[in-house]
């Protein structure tokens, strides 16, 4: 071997080493560069479902402080349910109160009478050519039985009044409210 062949080898050797160094550098540097791009990617769609759990988690803390609201709400319906109970209660027993002091003022009260506008149920009386004749042994079960008759009586017409009356706006006395009134 010559030395001319000795040189043209090392020159190649080198190009080639020189070439394989080139190859390997743009080979990492495209590799960053599709890396890079890649990375890029990944942030902009984990941005898109970091916003996505924020308003997953929004939507969430919203439903929760409607429940919480609506629990709240019940709670105050319930109170105010008890307390118009109560009133109906004591405005029921005011009712009972003065009916029993009519019938002990009036002489002509009739005993077997019921609190229901004066009439008298076919199960407290027998007819005899127009008169009453008034049971002895069942007078004060009657009473009983007809007082708690009228109380479930007077209770359900009151509901049925404050129903009809929160419904169409008008008073139990047919007029409307001051404030439901159409100009």
């Amino acid at each position: 071997m010559d030395t001319g062949t000795l040189v043209l080898i090392i020159v190649l050797a080198v190009v080639v080493i020189a070439v394989v160094i080139v190859a390997v550098v743009v080979g990492r540097r495209k590799k960053a560069e599709v890396n890079r791009h890649r990375a890029e990617e990944l942030r902009e769609k984990a941005a898109e479902e970091a916003i996505g759990a924020h308003q997953a988690k929004a939507e969430s803390a919203q439903a929760e402080a409607a429940a919480l609201q609506a629990e709240v709400e019940a709670n105050r319906l319930r109170k105010e349910a008890e307390q118009h109970a109560h009133k109906a209660g004591e405005a029921h027993e005011r009712v009972e109160e003065h009916l029993r002091h009519a019938d002990k003022l009036d002489p002509n009260s009739n005993p077997d009478r019921s609190h229901d506008g004066g009439r008298v149920h076919d199960a407290d009386r027998s007819h005899d050519g127009g008169r009453m004749h008034h049971a002895d042994h069942s007078g004060d079960a009657a009473r009983s039985r007809d007082a708690d008759r009228d109380r479930s009586n007077l209770a359900e017409g009151e509901r049925l009044t404050r129903d009809r009356s929160g419904r169409d706006g008008s008073t139990s006395d047919g007029s409307t409210r001051e404030g439901d009134r159409n100009p």
